[in-house]
């Protein structure tokens, strides 16, 4: 069986995941960003199943022969690492996300599974023992997958409905995007939008945390607030801030007002009623 988190009861962790969809939930019925959707959606699969990784891939509708792997669009670890992990696109990923249906594997170091053969022999290589993969679709679209891998035997701790639930508020996401940009005709440009706008607010996370100090989750977390209190969404104030450092990488942005919360307007000191 697997471990909880440390100080974690399992009460706990189910309450952090019911807030966690909660919160996604109510992130879509807004003017969304559509990389920072996905890339809550892998962060909280990641946490809520104690993964070691998760990931969003999408499956190209010019794909071409030979190709038998998802594009990964976001991507959430429980740490940093230098392992290769293009593994976690191929094998029982593309195959959910081809036929829309979970592929699952609980120990991937058991002798019995012979299911992808290369893709097992990279990822008990990455130490990964445990893995699942949800399909992401909509209206009979298979479109991707969220793909789970843990460094532990899958066991039966953790949550069944979990990721599926995460894989169709993705598939939600994909399908509403609301930004002009983004809606794509073509599997293909949804894609490199996807792709451009996550690698822009990577960029961003790693200036603020360049910039304060602290971690990456301290900075993803940052950033956020900051676009918030700015109006705008994660994608743009992340773009923002790439552009004033594109323009002087050794300027201090401690103080830059991109990185810095707009002060709130002040209210009237009174209201004089009108003589009658």
């Amino acid at each position: 069986m697997a471990a909880m988190e440390p100080g974690r009861s399992k009460d706990m962790t189910a309450a952090r995941n019911r807030l966690a969809i909660t919160e996604l939930t109510a992130m879509l019925t807004t003017d969304f960003d559509l990389p920072t959707v996905l890339s809550t959606i892998a962060f909280d699969a990641c946490r809520g199943y104690m993964a070691f990784s998760a990931v969003v891939g999408l499956l190209d509708d010019s794909e071409r022969e030979g190709d038998a792997e998802i594009n990964v669009v976001a991507e959430a670890l429980r740490e940093p690492t230098d392992t290769d992990l293009a593994f976690v696109a191929t094998g029982p990923a593309y195959e959910s996300a081809r036929e829309g249906a979970v592929t699952m594997i609980p120990d991937l170091s058991q002798s019995r599974e012979t299911r992808w053969p290369e893709y097992r022999q990279e990822a008990l290589r990455a130490g990964m023992r445990g893995m699942r993969a949800f399909p992401v679709t909509a209206l009979g679209a298979r479109m991707g997958a969220l793909v789970v891998h843990t460094d532990e035997p899958w066991g039966t701790a953790r949550p069944h409905d979990l990721g599926q639930t995460l894989a169709n508020l993705a598939a939600l996401a994909l399908s509403i995007a609301p930004q002009p940009d983004i809606r794509r005709g073509t599997t293909e440009d949804l894609i490199s939008s996807v792709l451009q706008g996550s690698a822009t607010i990577a960029s961003a996370i790693g200036i603020v945390a360049e910039t304060f100090g602290g971690t990456i989750d301290e900075a993803r977390l940052t950033l956020n607030r900051l676009a918030r209190a700015h109006g705008v969404t994660v994608s743009a104030h992340a773009a923002a801030i790439v552009s004033a450092y594109d323009r002087d990488p050794r300027a201090d942005l401690a103080a830059h007002d991109l990185l810095t919360t707009p002060p709130q307007l002040r209210p009237p000191t009174s209201i004089t009623p009108r003589s009658t």
